[in-house]
């Protein structure tokens, strides 16, 4: 049995559980033994008439952040998954309620001190997207009258991560040690790197900087790094130029946005990245990107 003392723990261990045999994975959480399986009896599977890959995501979806970010990294790895599972991993991307404007208000105000108007002339209040750990907000600066985009993270992300990291590290080891069939997956060795990724992409400084080396290494107009805005930023907030452009999926064949030039742009512009600057986009999935109409 997994063996779980802390208390907040044991409530989310109750929460997956829940989530688990909500979505038909009751014998899961019964072979495991994880703590809430007494509750099982008491809830009634979803009615959806969904396959057993679309679960998985639902799953994940439902369970936050961690685990998203778990099948995320999952889904770049088609030497271990089938196709099928891959393909809904792929969609676990920038889709998730976002934060209340209040919250909102109350990180920016933490980084750069009251009121939110000393900084910005304008602020919408609804965000332009939503993804797991953070949301972005469109703005424009009261000192240069700048178009600016604000991405803002979600207060207690961090505790909230670390405590799901210790649970799904757990469950890994578990796993591991019990089904001889799951060990060709390495799963402890996937949830030290979904460790080590989270809690650098935590730290929005190293984004800037990251946005600020790529700048320089920008010599055609294929590619474009938005300037980020050091003085304005901390770890928890970064504000950055706008971009107008399309997302991939609005991308249409017979528009400007030809396919089939994105799709080489996209491909001189990694090799560049890879082979020429040693430094490259290392997450390049379509919720990370943006086409504009000369790119």
């Amino acid at each position: 049995m997994l063996q779980i003392n802390d208390l907040k723990k044991i409530k989310r261990f109750n929460d997956i559980a829940l989530i688990l045999a909500k979505y038909g994975f009751d014998e899961v959480v019964g072979r495991l033994n994880m703590p809430g399986a007494d509750l099982l009896q008491k809830i009634s599977p979803i009615k959806e008439d969904l396959n057993i890959y679309q679960r998985i995501r639902r799953v994940l979806e439902e369970l936050g952040p961690t685990f998203i970010k778990f099948g995320q990294i999952m889904s770049l790895r088609p030497d271990l998954l089938p196709e099928e599972l891959l393909h809904e991993l792929e969609k676990l991307q920038d889709d998730v309620a976002p934060i209340s404007y209040n919250e909102v208000e109350e990180v920016i105000i933490e980084s750069l001190g009251p009121p939110i108007s000393k900084h910005f002339s304008i602020f919408n209040s609804e965000p332009l997207a939503a993804a797991s750990l953070s949301q972005v907000h469109r703005g424009r600066l009261r000192s240069s009258d700048e178009e600016v985009v604000v991405k803002i993270q979600r207060p207690g992300i961090e505790q909230n991560i670390l405590s799901d990291l210790d649970i799904l590290e757990s469950i890994s080891i578990f796993l591991d040690e019990q089904f001889e069939e799951l060990r060709c997956y390495e799963l402890p060795e996937v949830v030290k790197t979904v460790r080590k990724n989270l809690l650098l992409e935590l730290d929005f400084t190293r984004e800037l900087d990251n946005m600020n080396i790529a700048r320089s290494f920008i010599q055609n107009g294929n590619v474009y790094v938005p300037k980020a805005y050091k003085e304005l930023s901390s770890k928890t907030l970064l504000v950055m130029e706008y971009f107008d452009g399309l997302k991939f999926k609005e991308i249409i064949a017979s528009s400007s946005n030809d396919r089939k030039r994105v799709a080489e742009n996209g491909l001189r512009a990694a090799t560049k990245q890879i082979l020429e600057d040693g430094f490259f986009h290392a997450d390049p999935h379509p919720g990370n990107m943006l086409v504009g109409d000369e790119m």
